[in-house]
């Protein structure tokens, strides 16, 4: 019977040495599992905990989970920190030593392509929100036509400034979706010009605050150590610019590249 198993984060350079990494899942050390220019990054676990039945009802356990999942991140953003790493997802598991080399020699071409693409690329990621109710009181400054409209109304009589309002509440509610996709494509786009690759996925409002908005723009950066600052500095610009009509910007990294790894990015 099996009784240890090898819990695999991720794939280095074999030129990578593991005597400075931290602790790994469950306190374990992190080693290597070498072969040819790639090695594993691998801790010894226990087969009878990480047996499938037993994960799958242990996942249920957000404390369990999270202890882990800050175990596994820790491990690869060491990697990351020292070099280029391929990110495995959690859970990922081996018999033992023997399968992990076997694993290495089978999808070598596979990582050699994977390594030469992200290079020493850095994962950056950029959430950004709009506030819809400061958004419309700056939407004159984004519509030459509404800001027209409303100078009018200012010295319209009456009757004519009802009619105007009511033209501009309604090119308001058209101008404020325009804007808000407008401006989430050109921050994108800027900061693509700086980056290696991008992801963009759907841009969702789960667990942000409540007060920072509607989340229209949820995109991945790899971005070069050379270009970092240049980056950062496309991304102040942008703060700049649309901060002050509603837009809010969150921002993280460094991080491993989690998703340049799997499916194509744009």
């Amino acid at each position: 019977m099996i009784e240890r198993l090898c819990y695999v984060y991720g794939v280095v350079r074999s030129s990578l040495d593991p005597s400075t990494a931290p602790e790994g899942i469950d306190g374990g050390t992190v080693s290597v599992i070498p072969s040819d220019d790639f090695a594993a990054l691998a801790t010894s676990v226990s087969s009878d905990d990480y047996a499938p039945d037993n994960v799958e009802r242990l996942t249920a356990d957000v404390d369990w989970v999270s202890q882990r999942a800050m175990a596994h991140d820790r491990v690869l953003t060491w990697a990351s920190d020292n070099g280029a790493v391929v990110p495995f997802p959690m859970w990922t598991l081996f018999r033992d030593a023997k399968a992990v080399k076997a694993m290495l020699v089978k999808r070598k071409k596979e990582l050699q392509s994977t390594f030469a693409r992200i290079a020493e690329g850095r994962e950056f990621i950029v959430r950004v929100y709009v506030q819809p109710g400061i958004l419309r009181d700056h939407l004159g400054s984004h519509s030459t036509e509404l800001k027209s409209l409303e100078a009018e109304a200012a010295k319209a009589s009456p009757g004519q400034k009802y009619l105007l309002e009511r033209k501009i509440d309604n090119l308001r509610r058209d101008a404020g979706r325009d804007v808000t996709a407008k401006v989430a494509g050109e921050i994108h786009d800027s900061l693509r010009a700086t980056s290696m690759e991008t992801v963009r996925e759907q841009p969702v409002n789960s667990g942000a605050p409540r007060e920072q908005g509607r989340a229209i723009l949820n995109a991945s950066f790899l971005v070069a150590s050379r270009r970092v600052v240049e980056f950062q500095t496309a991304l102040t610009g942008m703060v700049n610019k649309y901060e002050p009509s509603g837009f809010k910007f969150d921002f993280t990294g460094p991080w491993p590249p989690y998703h340049f790894v799997g499916e194509k990015s744009e």
